[in-house]
């Protein structure tokens, strides 16, 4: 049973015992006077007012302040009343309060979530909150935009530069240290938000993929950039399980047709990436 599961039925469980709270609290005073199972329908009206309509703040306050006032006259005091009765009219309130106020959040939140479901599909669709990236969706979208241009005007002689970064054997890394692996993953992020200029367009791939789209500069600083990139990367490598691997790739008119489509280059680069390391990228680099 997986964790959403568990949490569906531990909402439903509290649904079943607000409704049987009060059933079986008014069917355990029914001997008793009419003062005692008047006071108690009232108790339990106002419970479920409070926890159907009030904010959860709210709530919280009035179950410590009426939960003392009612231990002060009940317990403390001198009441000639059964204790049984003492004890439903003194945990009534607190009680059910409390399961209507779980029930009251989660079925509001569960309202906002179906009513905006396809907003919310959207947006994870297109971006990465957790690295607060862009997707593979908006990614294919851009792509397809410059090289749709780079085809349809060949005389402007327009180009880009496509280079990739993957963090290779991460899977074994991630199923034993989830929470170390989205740290490392998000330095990763970190690194080339900060190194890459404002011109370019970043993304997140999914599986320890990251996509840089440059249209537009020039090789010379393509060169620099990369450099600069891969020296701050080395730096997060040292600790990193597994390896980096860094390629990119520059398309043209001369190649735009091999190079159509997102899936085409990422095939591409990611052949390129079976064989090089990013420290001999590195060294490459520098050595021209």
């Amino acid at each position: 049973m997986n964790k959403s599961n568990r949490h569906n039925i531990l909402i439903y469980f509290d649904f079943i015992v607000a409704l049987l709270f009060p059933v079986i609290a008014v069917f355990r005073v029914r001997e008793y006077s009419v003062n005692i199972i008047n006071g108690l329908f009232l108790i339990l009206i106002l419970a479920i007012v409070t926890g159907l309509l009030l904010p959860n703040v709210l709530v919280s306050w009035l179950i410590i302040l009426l939960t003392t006032l009612a231990v002060g006259f009940l317990v403390m005091g001198y009441v000639v009343i059964p204790t049984e009765a003492k004890w439903l009219l003194l945990i009534a309130f607190p009680l059910e309060a409390s399961f209507l106020a779980v029930f009251r959040h989660y079925m509001l939140s569960w309202h906002f979530i179906s009513k905006n479901r396809q907003g919310i599909r959207n947006y994870l669709e297109r971006y990465n909150g957790d690295l607060k990236m862009q997707t593979r969706y908006t990614a294919n979208k851009i792509y397809s935009k410059v090289i749709c241009n780079i085809k349809e005007r060949p005389k402007l002689h327009l180009w880009m530069h496509v280079s990739m970064l993957r963090w290779a054997n991460h899977e074994q890394f991630a199923q034993l240290h989830p929470e170390e692996h989205a740290q490392f993953l998000e330095k990763l992020a970190d690194v080339l938000k900060k190194r890459r200029l404002a011109a370019e367009e970043l993304f997140y791939l999914g599986d320890a993929k990251f996509l840089i789209i440059s249209p537009e500069l020039r090789d010379d600083i393509i060169k620099q950039i990369n450099q600069e990139t891969i020296a701050n990367l080395k730096k997060v490598q040292d600790e990193l399980p597994g390896g980096l691997k860094w390629t990119s790739q520059r398309i043209d008119e001369t190649n735009a047709e091999r190079f159509s489509n997102l899936d085409v280059i990422e095939k591409h680069l990611d052949r390129e990436l079976e064989t090089d390391l990013i420290v001999e990228y590195l060294k490459d680099e520098t050595s021209d």
